[in-house]
């Protein structure tokens, strides 16, 4: 296949993906409403105005918003044969059906990964792949070629599988805003707990990283402390994290089961604190 692709709109996630095809050796065009005539860092060559040969490439990736893609597949132009691809990992095939309808080889090029503002190509990653037999074969070569590990999903676990995305990497984000607040009402400026925290988040990222599951779980639930995490829960008493604490410490608790190495009594004592209900500890 000529390595050509075309992508439609330019977001973080389409820029990423632009510079690291171009990088691979395709020649790649991409547009977007907002655009005028913006390079990327690799050299890849923006549209202004849609030319009318748009979207002429083999592969046409549509790089937009999840609302924005079943109405852009409904009205850009493609022909038979190309294969179109959406970059969501929510959405499934059938915001494509229109692409299909008029003989398009459809599928999804979900890379799992934050992309943040400025991201000069996409970092080595899981992708999550999804199409027609064809689109499949064409989008899982393009990810290896980009140094991405394809992988497959049922089309019924779309929804489960970017809520776990999202935990992930939202989640995070979010999570550490929640204590970035508890510090905060100690007294430290914002700024100032965030860079307390972030050498802490770095160092239980990369247990989980040499670890894995159960075994980069530490504190006080891995140890069996019930009277530290009673501490916590009082502290938390009147603060808004302490829903967030519990669901989070339930997990925990199952972790540290599965980790073997405290007494069980212990953290049947945990259980208890936490209010797990029987028929889930």
């Amino acid at each position: 296949m000529e390595r050509h692709a075309d992508i439609v709109g330019f977001g973080r996630i389409g820029e990423a993906l632009a510079v690291s095809l171009t990088r691979a050796g395709w020649t790649t065009r991409a547009w977007s409403p907002s655009l005028r005539g913006r390079a990327t860092a690799a050299g890849a060559l923006v549209e202004g105005p849609r030319p009318e040969d748009f979207p002429s490439a083999p592969v046409v990736f549509l790089a937009v918003s999840d609302a924005a893609v079943a109405e852009v597949a409904a009205n850009l132009p493609v022909r038979p044969g190309q294969v179109v691809a959406h970059l969501s990992g929510a959405l499934g095939l059938d915001a494509l059906a229109p692409a299909a309808e008029r003989g398009a080889e459809v599928g999804s090029l979900h890379p799992l990964v934050a992309v943040p503002s400025g991201q000069d190509g996409l970092p080595p990653c899981f992708a999550a792949v999804e199409g027609s037999p064809r689109a499949r074969a064409v989008l899982e070569g393009i990810a290896r070629a980009l140094g991405l590990r394809p992988f497959s999903l049922p089309p019924e676990g779309r929804a489960a599988y970017h809520a776990a995305a999202s935990l992930a990497a939202n989640g995070l984000v979010a999570l550490e805003s929640l204590a970035v607040r508890i510090l905060a009402s100690l007294g430290l400026r914002r700024d100032e707990a965030l860079a307390a925290l972030l050498p802490l988040v770095r160092s239980a990222v990369d247990g989980l990283e040499r670890r894995g599951l159960p075994g980069a779980l530490t504190g006080p639930v891995a140890r069996g402390d019930a009277s530290t995490v009673r501490r916590h829960l009082d502290a938390l008493a009147e603060s808004d994290a302490l829903a967030t604490y519990r669901a989070l410490f339930v997990e925990a608790l199952r972790l540290a089961r599965e980790l073997g190495e405290a007494d069980p009594a212990r953290l049947d004592a945990i259980a208890e604190i936490l209010a797990v209900p029987d028929d889930q500890r």
